[in-house]
């Protein structure tokens, strides 16, 4: 998996990994089990897991996207552990929609998505918890370039006969002066108490200890930015 970390700066682990580049599935670096199934077509992906692996699932969504895009996970195996690593370029504009099902009881599916907008960029996601004591974790970054319009929207739903769950949906932008507009909207629905839920939004700059330091090393300001940007994104 060196070309993963050689070309897309993606970390790997010992892991059932499933690939996607550029918006299409890429069974040859894949490491699949018959245990998960994955169907793709016309900028479409479902991906079930519908038993436990002998490793974590590791779900990678890497490359340039643009058009409409929509990719749905859904767990329904217990006691498991699901990654997903999203680090997507937007030079065209593009809107993603990502809907995430854990049915999996005692199972965790952390997911960490990654933009650098340089057009314009739509972006939902949909976590649903369908069993008891389930996890679902989605953190969200976005470097907005110059001139570009951004709009996050997450949403996590807790069922009623669901206690026990743990979820989390964070959205952080790091973002150009000048951009054309930046939208962000975390929400959580609850039907059950759970033991944590959590949602959050914020805007990140570089402090002025941060720049200070940069500027005292022999940085200009414009390898300064490059080097905070470069740091929020990974």
């Amino acid at each position: 998996m060196s070309y993963l970390w050689e070309k897309f700066n993606v970390k790997t682990f010992p892991a059932r990994t499933i690939v996607f580049a550029d918006g299409e599935f890429r069974a040859d670096l894949s490491e699949q089990s018959s245990k998960c199934k994955v169907q793709s077509s016309n900028n479409n992906a479902q991906i079930n897991i519908h038993e436990k692996t002998d490793l974590p699932v590791h779900i990678i969504y890497i490359g340039e996207i643009a058009g409409e895009q929509e990719i749905k996970i859904i767990n329904s195996a217990e006691d498991s552990q699901i990654f997903i690593t999203a680090k997507l370029n937007v030079k065209k504009p593009a809107f993603l929609n990502v809907f995430i099902e854990n049915a999996g009881e005692n199972s965790e599916i952390n997911g960490n998505f990654v933009f650098l907008n340089e057009s314009t960029l739509k972006f939902n996601v949909f976590a649903d918890h369908l069993a008891q004591n389930t996890g679902v974790f989605v953190q969200n970054r976005v470097l907005a370039q110059s001139k570009t319009s951004t709009d996050l929207s997450g949403s996590a739903k807790i069922m009623g006969n669901c206690p026990g769950c743990k979820s989390d949906i964070s959205f952080a932008a790091m973002c150009a002066p000048d951009i054309k507009h930046i939208k962000m909207s975390p929400n959580q629905r609850i039907a059950n108490v759970p033991i944590e839920a959590r949602h959050s939004a914020g805007i990140y700059r570089g402090t002025e200890g941060q720049i200070q330091f940069l500027t005292q090393a022999g940085l200009n300001r414009t390898e300064v930015d490059r080097i905070l940007a470069e740091a929020f994104l990974e």
